[in-house]
């Protein structure tokens, strides 16, 4: 089973460097996104679609042109607990090191879900389509889902994933067989789509 996992489009807490909150939408930039993405996979033939139920993701795959999907609370973004709707650059300068918070073992001093956590979800959520006679599927998300799957693919973990660059409306491709989860392709775009920096993913 190949697995195409991507990222919601740009929304104006991404633009705005906000703890996303569950309301926000895609702005102008998030829609076009969406709309080219449509594009680039419309030749694939998707056995299911499956979808976070948050408001940014279903914006996307309305706008990538797919109006059915199957919703799943096990694809939704990391809980961000007391960060979320706080701006990212004002958590840094008073907390540097804000995202250790998400780490095993360490403090949780903002009530936010553990990384090991959203990874037994999306595990769970791929043991249980694994059951299903599909081919290639379709699920729609987030970033921290995408690095979960990426983690469970290259048993890669902890604060490195960090640097992984997971660019909004980017399609990663993941097989399954037998239970092992294999990465195939990563954080694609259509190529003009790229704008010339310098991709900060290490693998």
């Amino acid at each position: 089973m190949l697995v195409y996992m991507i990222r919601h489009g740009e929304t104006y807490n991404n633009a705005e460097a906000v703890f996303p909150l569950d309301n926000t939408e895609l702005n102008e930039k998030g829609v076009l996104q969406a709309r080219d993405a449509g594009k680039y996979i419309r030749d694939i033939n998707f056995d299911a679609v499956y979808a976070s139920p948050i408001l940014r993701v279903i914006e996307t795959l309305n706008n990538m042109g797919i109006h059915e999907y199957t919703k799943d609370d096990r694809l939704m973004d990391i809980g961000t607990g007391k960060l979320t709707g706080k701006k990212i650059v004002e958590i840094a300068s008073l907390d540097p090191n804000w995202y250790t918070t998400f780490q095993d073992g360490v403090e949780n001093r903002y009530g936010v879900e553990k990384f090991s956590e959203l990874k037994k979800r999306i595990k769970n959520f791929m043991d249980s389509i694994s059951q299903m006679d599909y081919g290639s599927v379709l699920v729609a998300t987030h970033l921290e889902p995408i690095r979960g799957m990426f983690s469970l693919a290259t048993k890669i973990n902890g604060l490195p994933l960090t640097k992984l660059e997971i660019s909004n409306c980017s399609i990663s491709v993941f097989s399954m067989n037998d239970g092992n989860i294999e990465l195939k392709g990563f954080n694609w775009l259509p190529l003009h789509n790229y704008n010339g920096n310098k991709n900060k993913s290490f693998y």
